[in-house]
């Protein structure tokens, strides 16, 4: 007891400094009660750099609790410091949410309680009720399934954006104001202001309003070409083709890739502050594998027919585990993970329909079969970060990026008896299909939106690596923490986390003289590794040095985020 007390008491000291030291705001209570905060805002201009940020916290939460959210969002623009930042945000709450998805609540209560009530699982029964994100959704065990998708030709938003595009000719930066579809628009260069977008995002989550889509969806930029570092500021921009909507993702007219998502960025400016990669893995479980292993031994002893193994072992494998890491897996950015390592499984074993030219890694079987039919092989697939080349002016102010920032890899395992993954095994069915599909990724992604989505995702960790690494000034640095700290619930969906997936096996057929049978398993992943996304050379662009600065062309209004050079 007596040790105990020793130790304690150094702690109670401490708590008694913390205290005291965090009591320097120095802002009479009766000022903040009585709404004078002119005069508290000139106290706390004369606090230090800390005690500053710490009293205008204060002033944004007396603000609020007035109902002055406009001015409270004023305030928190001059907080420099991340972490009082951040907890002026969260305390002051906000009701803003991701504008990408629709809230399916009031409609999912609607139906439950007028479309036979009690056979919901609310209410006893067997049937049950999820939102789903663009085209999968998981059911109440975890798994990740497929929905019901109705194609649409052409959505009224569209529409309504491509006719204002071939108007009277007279649309310009004001009219983003006016017109909600002008962020759709081309654009030669877009450019947006990193800090002014967190501050107006700042603004509308106090303010308890939705983020609108044009903030979600990062103005449009799918490709930021160009990176522009000021002294209290950093600008990304890009070329804008005209934005239209396909199944349930936005992506650009001209090049076909995808707009880039702010909760996209975010996570991954995390991600480089911590040097911390992140993906995700979909493998089966060790029990699974012992019971494929025995099931394709009774298939080579013909306990098993034939046409029945495929099924066979898809039931002996189960369900497969899938994980994500570094990030949320209940956010869009998990999904859309899980969903495209997923899909790209299918498309291995030709179980969705390849481009015309492109292979599957049957096809590679078919072609290579003199080699004979890949026995005891672990199919690994997965998709990884291709560094991308960057160039850059003689004062490393700006930066211009340059191509893919994604790639499939593959690299097989044996498969052993006792359900362990034995070495690494040489397999040229796997090189061919994983080239194939590297060559033709523009048009798999035309074809399947969700590799789009997963580009994306690896473009915005290339552009958050290239924040990170270049960020040189106080202010910079604070921005690029302050980004990090956005609250990724208020601008992404809160989703179900998906836990497992239907295992994939086929069974494919090819003649060699005799005919030859033989079943395919596939596993792999995602890993977005921030810190590999840049090649380590800096190529110097003398053309760079007299790229314009955002600065030389500013928006009409001060606070606007976005605009066309």
């Amino acid at each position: 007891m007596q040790n105990k007390m020793q130790i304690l008491q150094p702690l109670c000291l401490l708590g008694i400094i913390l205290i005291t030291t965090c009591s320097n705001a120095q802002i009479p209570l009766p000022q903040l009660r009585s709404g004078e905060f002119a005069g508290a805002r000139r106290i706390a201009e004369k606090q230090s750099p800390s005690d500053r940020d710490s009293a205008l916290a204060d002033i944004s939460n007396a603000q609020l609790r007035l109902g002055q959210s406009l001015a409270a969002a004023s305030t928190l623009r001059d907080i420099e410091s991340p972490e009082s930042r951040s907890g002026a945000v969260s305390s002051a709450g906000g009701a803003a949410g991701g504008a990408a998805f629709a809230d399916f609540e009031s409609l999912m209560t609607l139906i439950k309680s007028t479309v036979a009530p009690d056979t919901w699982e609310d209410l006893g029964g067997p049937s049950t009720m999820a939102e789903y994100p663009q085209g999968v959704f998981v059911d109440p065990s975890g798994t990740l399934r497929e929905c019901e998708i109705r194609n649409t030709s052409v959505r009224m938003s569209d529409l309504a954006a491509s006719l204002v595009e071939i108007g009277d000719g007279t649309r310009g930066n004001s009219n983003a104001f006016v017109d909600p579809l002008q962020w759709r628009h081309p654009a030669s260069v877009r450019c947006v202001s990193l800090r002014r977008l967190r501050d107006c995002w700042t603004e509308l989550h106090v303010c308890g309003k939705p983020i609108p889509e044009s903030m979600q969806q990062l103005a449009g930029l799918s490709q930021i070409r160009y990176v522009h570092f000021a002294d209290d500021d950093i600008f990304i921009a890009g070329e804008i083709g005209g934005i239209e909507t396909h199944q349930g993702w936005y992506r650009d007219r001209q090049t076909g890739f995808h707009s880039l998502r702010l909760d996209f960025l975010v996570s991954s400016v995390s991600a480089a502050a911590k040097k911390q990669p992140f993906g995700c893995t979909i493998d089966p479980t060790h029990e699974g594998l012992v019971n494929a292993a025995a099931v394709a031994s009774k298939v080579s002893r013909n306990e098993i027919p034939i046409g029945k193994a495929a099924d066979a072992v898809r039931k002996a494998l189960g369900m497969q585990r899938i994980e994500v890491f570094g990030v949320r897996g209940d956010t869009v950015l998990g999904y859309t993970m899980v969903e495209a390592d997923r899909h790209m499984k299918q498309l291995a074993l030709g179980m969705h329909p390849m481009p015309d030219g492109a292979m599957c890694y049957l096809d590679a079987i078919d072609q290579m079969i003199d080699r004979g039919p890949p026995n005891d092989l672990l199919l690994r697939l997965w998709f990884t970060t291709s560094p991308r080349s960057v160039r850059t002016d003689a004062r490393k102010q700006s930066f211009e990026l340059v191509g893919a920032p994604i790639r499939l890899s593959g690299q097989n395992e044996r498969a052993l008896a006792n359900g362990e993954r034995g070495n690494i095994a040489n397999d040229p069915r796997t090189e061919k299909f994983v080239e194939s599909f590297n060559l033709n990724w523009h048009r798999i992604c035309n074809l399947y939106p969700i590799y789009g989505a997963l580009q994306s995702a690896h473009e915005a960790a290339s552009v958050a690596e290239l924040i990170d690494r270049y960020a040189r000034t106080t202010s910079q640095r604070a921005l690029v923490e302050s980004l990090s700290y956005l609250n990724e619930s208020a601008i992404s969906p809160s989703l179900v986390v998906p836990k497992q997936v239907e295992s994939i096996a086929t069974m494919h057929s090819v003649r060699q003289g005799s005919k030859r049978h033989h079943v395919v398993i596939a596993s792999g992943g995602v890993e977005i590794n921030p810190a590999i996304t840049l090649t380590s050379n800096l190529q110097r662009y003398p053309s760079l040095n007299s790229f314009p600065s955002p600065n030389d062309d500013k928006p009409i209004t001060v606070q606007r985020w976005w605009w066309d050079l």
